[in-house]
């Protein structure tokens, strides 16, 4: 039975801090992915993407190499208007690495079966912000955004019961400051330095606990020596 069967959704999210502190705000990787296999909604969704190019919105092929698209077949489109030559080489070269390594190392490590790898279409929107300014991040982080993606939407992850359970208490890194976030982030804030306190007595009442043991196998050494000292005084 085909692992692949139907149209799949996935999608992946990668931040870091920059390197000055902060998040990474104009490197974030964000990647939006619909897999199908051939004759599926999908594959419809790839020709429109790969043929129906406009200004600012383009769709092309992840290559692994010039003269080497990937397998599946996967077409990019970019969810941020380009604007200037800079933001399309960033989306034509280290977003299109990253892209296209991901997809074949899900082929590699038998995420995306072999057999079935020339007959699923993917299409993967790519987010670029037009203040990105580190290549070598553009290029990981969608690699890795990619990669979680596929993954997600081959596994049929997040189940519903899932997010059901999680969705009021995660914490979205780009939403409204509201109240209720704010309070939560307060709540979180205090539970971590509540633990890291925690953590520190623990610490210290351990430490506290092998000096006085240290010191009194010291204490119990000095009187045996001094009784040794004694008897031989006698002697």
């Amino acid at each position: 039975m085909a692992v692949i069967d139907r149209v799949l959704i996935g999608e992946g999210l990668v931040i870091e801090d920059r390197p000055e502190g902060g998040l990474d705000l104009k490197n974030v990787a964000h990647i939006d992915l619909v897999m199908g296999p051939r004759g599926s909604a999908a594959e419809d969704a790839f020709c429109r993407t790969l043929t129906d190019q406009k200004q600012g919105v383009n769709g092309l092929l992840a290559i692994a190499a010039p003269n080497l698209m990937v397998k599946p077949n996967t077409v990019m489109f970019n969810k941020v208007t380009i604007k200037d030559g800079r933001q399309a080489t960033q989306m034509f070269g280290p977003a299109q690495r990253g892209v296209a390594m991901a997809v074949m190392d899900c082929v590699a490590d038998g995420t995306i079966p072999l057999e079935e790898a020339d007959d699923v279409f993917i299409c993967v929107g790519v987010f670029i912000d037009s203040k990105a300014d580190m290549d070598d991040r553009i290029q990981d982080w969608n690699y890795r955004a990619t990669k979680m993606a596929i993954k997600s939407a081959v596994n049929r992850e997040p189940k519903a019961a899932d997010v059901v359970k999680q969705y009021k208490q995660a914490l979205h890194p780009f939403a409204a400051q509201t109240p209720e976030a704010q309070n939560r982030r307060a709540d979180d804030q205090a539970a971590a330095l509540a633990i890291s306190q925690m953590q520190e007595r623990s610490k210290y009442a351990r430490t506290s606990a092998e000096a006085k043991a240290k010191e009194e196998k010291q204490i119990e050494l000095a009187i045996s020596q001094m009784k040794d000292r004694i008897g031989t005084t006698k002697a």
